[in-house]
């Protein structure tokens, strides 16, 4: 299993690494590629693992496969991205960066260095990279003209960047990454990456798992797979740091302990999710400085919003579901096997007593997700649109006319699912689908926001529905596409995905000859020192 995770995240960098190759930050540059102070020093008095490099080595091929080939600086470039990703999501909490690489111990115990490790995650990476772009050629599987574009307006944006500081292309890409990369092995290695990705992507989109394979894992791994209902409250604990002495704050926490836990024994005795609600909905009307009121301005806190907000609390209490989690002793109690609807428990954690209601003891959840296609409008779409000069001075009318005015473009003229999906990339402005003609496949209800998960699990919802629906975020546009996979089933959907793409790569890489010159490739060093801030600016770049 660490193999085949350790697969899955290599190859998932793939996907950024036309955008990585333009933005890491190398040789002494910061993540916009501006000189630091310090990095102009001689870099023979730099931090690096004690090797030193060869001026001459740069164009030695250190790694080739049948149609591609990556020379020392390629792979110097790379495994110098490696270093300063992982320092910068782990900083200096492992490795010593005032200390050579090649003098510290990975696994002391086979004799392991850190420059070892750096080496061998290179040598992974570009592995399936490669494997995966010389599977392409042998498909046939070209770039696109959209992929092609893609490539150029990456290549536009450093040419406007380099122009900004009056620099060339070429010098630009040598400020960035030393004199060993130029814009022509950029380009290469982002062709070579985006066609390994292409084809990676469609190998992963063609597998279609049975009912057969389905049903094996879940019988295999079922806890991993069954979930639980129940309703769950916390008296929290007051706090005591009004109270004038610790005396009488001990004195008043414990009495304000036992009175909690005496309401969570009452609110325990209820068998039914009618009497739990009952109970904790009287618990805050009598105590409504435990409930959360949103109001504006002078509005004044009126019966019919506290009731409001109480409700608001109970449903948030109620109708909870959770998969099996051994790191918390409620957690256990719930998928116990001999746990049955109606089943109460108090525990007593940090915060306070905690209240749990079994609803529906372990069960496989069979309900149907469903797919749904989007598009959201927000004030920048008003602001985009040109009606208004900035996101502060937009109205929600205005955000709502915005949207209607979309949806009517799409009612007006095609309502095909397609030509919807045509509009979601024109103007949606949720990252995470406006590439995709706004379309979120297999959704558990809950998932999403209340209001957008209303309309989606309407029991009344028929396919080719449309609407528009309010949320925090904005006007979203809805076309219900229809139902998809089992809730059960979309919990092991990408792993079982990924369990086929990992076969599959192993039986590509078996045919694929990929030479390292290890001869080569053992002169590799880090070429940022501690000094010019390669910790800051790989921590910018892992939180990109």
């Amino acid at each position: 299993m660490k193999h085949k995770s350790k697969i899955s995240k290599r190859i998932a960098a793939i996907a950024a690494a036309g955008t990585l190759l333009l933005t890491v930050p190398m040789s002494g540059c910061d993540f916009m590629g501006k000189e630091n102070e310090n990095s102009k020093a001689d870099t023979s008095s730099q931090k690096n693992d004690g090797n030193g490099t060869d001026s001459n080595l740069g164009n030695d091929v250190a790694v080739k496969s049948e149609h591609y080939s990556l020379s020392f600086d390629e792979f110097q470039y790379f495994y110098n991205y490696n270093y300063t990703s992982f320092i910068g999501t782990y900083g200096s909490a492992i490795i010593d960066s005032s200390k050579d690489l090649s003098e510290q111990y990975y696994n002391e115990e086979e004799k392991t260095t850190w420059k070892d490790y750096f080496i061998t995650s290179t040598k992974e990476y570009f592995t399936q990279i490669m494997v995966f772009a010389e599977a392409a050629q042998q498909a046939g599987l070209k770039l696109t003209e959209e992929d092609t574009k893609t490539l150029d307006d990456s290549f536009e944006q450093i040419k406007s960047m380099a122009e900004d500081e009056g620099k060339t292309v070429d010098e630009y890409f040598k400020q960035l990454y030393g004199d060993g990369i130029t814009q022509k092995d950029v380009r290469a290695m982002q062709e070579m990456s985006t066609l390994g990705l292409k084809y990676r992507n469609q190998l992963y989109e063609s597998y279609k798992n049975t009912e057969e394979e389905y049903e094996k894992e879940f019988n295999d791994n079922k806890t991993s797979y069954q979930v639980a209902d129940y309703y769950l409250y916390t008296f929290a604990f007051a706090s005591s740091e009004s109270s004038e002495s610790s005396e009488t704050s001990t004195a008043v926490d414990e009495k304000t302990k036992n009175e909690l836990k005496e309401y969570a024994n009452a609110l325990s005795n209820s068998k039914d999710e009618k009497e739990f609600k009952d109970y904790l909905t009287k618990y805050l009307k009598d105590n409504p400085e435990l409930v959360h009121v949103e109001t504006s301005g002078e509005e004044s806190l009126t019966e019919d919003k506290l009731n409001s907000s109480i409700n608001d609390t109970v449903e948030a209490c109620a109708h909870l579901k959770s998969s099996y989690d051994d790191s918390t002793d409620t957690n256990k109690w719930i998928f116990d096997a001999s746990r049955k609807a109606g089943d109460t428990k108090v525990n007593e954690t940090e915060k306070g007593f905690e209240v749990v209601l079994v609803t529906k003891p372990i069960y496989r959840d069979e309900s149907l997700t469903r797919s749904v296609r989007h598009i959201l409008i927000d004030s920048s779409s008003v602001v985009s649109a040109g009606l208004a000069e900035d996101k502060s001075s937009v109205t929600d009318n205005q955000v709502k006319d915005y949207a209607t005015k979309v949806y009517n473009e799409w009612t007006e003229k095609d309502t095909t699912e397609a030509k919807f999906a045509e509009l979601a990339n024109k103007y949606s402005t949720d990252p995470g689908s406006n590439t995709n003609g706004g379309l979120y496949t297999n959704v558990v209800e809950g998932q999403m926001v209340p209001t957008f998960n209303d309309w989606l699990f309407d029991k009344n919802r028929k396919q080719g529905d449309s609407g528009i629906v309010k949320t925090d975020y904005g006007y979203h546009i809805m076309y219900y596409v229809g139902t998809g996979l089992k809730s059960w089933q979309i919990r092991m959907e990408s792993k079982l995905k990924e369990q086929k793409l990992t076969e599959d790569y192993d039986a590509l890489k078996a045919k694929v000859k990929i030479d390292f010159n290890d001869e080569v490739i053992n002169k590799v060093q880090i070429t940022q020192t501690e000094e010019s801030g390669s910790e800051s600016s790989a921590a910018n770049l892992a939180n990109q």
